[in-house]
């Protein structure tokens, strides 16, 4: 699922990069890089649309008076009831936009043009002959934000200061197709002396186009499985759908992966090592490795943030903690009733993984024959839940049929 167009945004991203990698480098004062690559991630945002600028200047603007909160009743009694209030606010925005879309997008685009409008009559007319668009990668920007309040809140990290929230709201490789970076990926870099590592340039060249071939070629030659799910104009054989769905399947990770790597390695360049979003997914056997290894970000800020504070860990409470995970990470994409479908499907199949290893434990040592037969079953269950992403409630029935 994929915030506005990742092409034009890395597009735009490696055309900067030409400027903003050596002066990153050169620059000698870590406030003044820090600035650099906020501003960066500000200019990016204004070539989308000018407003879409001025809507997360007020967001990261209200996330650092946000985690001020946090600090401030931190050790009273209480202080959960503040924190949970805290994490409500910041997920507003997003929650509004997703039940009430067709409002949302036109109070966005028609506020914030005449927020831009007020500022700068020039600004303003640039921002008007732009398209209407989404609040483009505000999924990614809420989680950032979250997890950032979390941790001042559990002093992890101290509250940001205004440069170093601008830098991490702002970062610019990961403003619109994530990965949901945490702000302790970066915390360190941002203080030091930035020296240029030829094996950190390398790496993210590499990364990029390891990133482009997915995107690019693999990608690219799969983009007509995207029919499979268009009911009204297809008909075919349940052959026919198996296979096109599992095309899709492969088009969705290669595309979405893809330009997560890019956004890796573009980070990479400036220095910054970012964790990976992905992992061979579709490599593995059971469904608690496929959650490990699939969008890992979005992974491990459920695990951190919902599993592991909801019991996770302990036996009494840990099959609860999975489906508040998974119900996070499903509704995460959109709130939809297929997509809490989506999340209990994938919560059964957690649970029930458990409960077997439990039972059953895995020899440490399987057989080829074994593993393979596993990774098919797992993949099939996987796919079996691709339609829950793509096909409206009204239409499962009749998708799922075809597959019969």
């Amino acid at each position: 699922m994929l915030d506005g167009d990742p092409f034009a945004y890395f597009s735009d991203l490696l055309v900067l990069m030409v400027v903003a990698v050596p002066l990153y480098f050169l620059l000698p004062w870590a406030w003044a890089r820090r600035l650099l690559l906020g501003l960066a991630g500000a200019y990016l945002l204004y070539l989308i649309a000018p407003r879409l600028l001025a809507f997360y200047v007020l967001f990261w603007l209200g996330v650092y008076v946000l985690q001020l909160a946090a600090t401030r009743w931190r050790d009273r009694p209480s202080s959960w009831v503040l924190t949970t209030t805290l994490v409500l606010l910041t997920l507003a925005p997003l929650v509004v936009w997703k039940l009430r879309p067709e409002w949302a997008v036109l109070e966005f685009n028609v506020g914030m043009n005449g927020l831009v409008d007020g500022l700068s009559p020039w600004v303003g007319a640039v921002d008007r002959v732009r398209d209407l668009i989404l609040p483009i990668g505000l999924s990614f920007a809420t989680f950032r934000a979250i997890d950032q309040i979390v941790k001042v809140r559990l002093e992890i990290v101290p509250p940001l200061r205004p440069l170093h929230q601008l830098a991490y709201g702002f970062f610019p490789t990961v403003l619109i197709i994530g990965p949901v970076i945490e702000y302790t990926e970066i915390d360190r870099r941002l203080d030091e002396r930035a020296r240029w590592d030829p094996n950190d340039t390398l790496s993210g060249i590499l990364t990029i186009g390891l990133g482009a071939l997915k995107v690019f070629v693999l990608a690219y030659l799969l983009r007509g499985s995207q029919d499979v799910f268009s009911l009204s104009t297809r008909s075919g054989s349940p052959l026919d759908y198996w296979l096109e769905l599992v095309m899709f399947a492969f088009y969705f990770y290669f595309n979405f992966s893809g330009f997560s790597d890019m956004a890796i390695g573009s980070a990479r360049i400036f220095g910054f090592r970012l964790a990976p979003n992905f992992n061979n997914p579709y490599l593995k056997t059971n469904p608690q490795a496929f959650w490990n290894a699939w969008h890992m970000s979005v992974t491990r800020f459920a695990q951190r943030n919902v599993f592991v504070p909801l019991g996770g860990m302990r036996a009494r409470t840990q099959y609860v903690a999975i489906v508040a995970t998974m119900m996070v990470i499903a509704l995460w994409h959109d709130l939809t009733i297929p997509l809490v479908i989506f999340g209990l499907y994938h919560s059964a199949g957690l649970i029930g993984h458990r409960w077997w290893v439990a039972r059953h434990p895995v020899p440490d040592h399987r057989g080829l024959a074994r593993r393979a037969g596993a990774n098919v079953l797992l993949f099939v269950f996987y796919l079996l839940s691709l339609p829950l992403l793509m096909v409206e409630l009204g239409s499962l029935g009749d998708f799922y049929g075809r597959l019969l």
